[in-house]
């Protein structure tokens, strides 16, 4: 019996726990989400990613979104922007920061730290800025859709 504990232990560490898998879950699609409303500019495919009643906060333009369609037209005036002034706008999830909890009922909450980059005319890409977040999570029909997001303590590169 002795012999079987660290045969056991061993097969225990192998399989990764399910909060592992969660958090891998949430970290890609927090990613998936960023490159498709910041890099692709896509305001459609970034608003289908989220509930119909999503909600976003931040700290320095308050509530911004209240619906999907809200979040669409966010997107889209972001990336309008963007393209007249010529620069590309880039968000970085701070691995080392990221935490993922599962809650009741097919939710999960995420917290971290996030970065942004622009990129001028001239191809240089700069770190501009910094902040933190919290995302609730929802699994709609085996996908995670965003369902509510806070961005604050914004503060630019000194």
């Amino acid at each position: 019996m002795l012999f079987a504990l660290p045969l056991l232990a061993a097969g225990l560490a192998a399989s990764p726990a399910p909060s592992d898998t969660l958090r891998e879950q949430i970290r890609q699609a927090d990613t998936q989400l960023f490159a498709v409303a910041f890099e692709a500019c896509d305001a459609d495919r970034a608003a289908a990613m989220t509930t119909e009643d999503m909600e976003f906060f931040h700290d320095k333009d308050g509530k911004s979104a209240s619906s999907r369609e809200d979040f669409r037209r966010s997107v889209a005036r972001m990336c309008d922007s963007a393209r007249q002034g010529g620069w590309r706008l880039r968000r970085e999830l701070v691995d080392r920061s990221l935490q993922v909890f599962a809650l009741h009922d097919e939710r999960a909450l995420e917290m971290g730290d996030h970065r942004f980059y622009e990129r001028g005319k001239d191809g240089v890409e700069r770190w501009v800025g910094q902040a933190r977040f919290v995302q609730v999570w929802r699994r709609v029909d085996g996908t995670w859709q965003v369902e509510r997001v806070i961005s604050y303590d914004h503060r630019g590169v000194d």
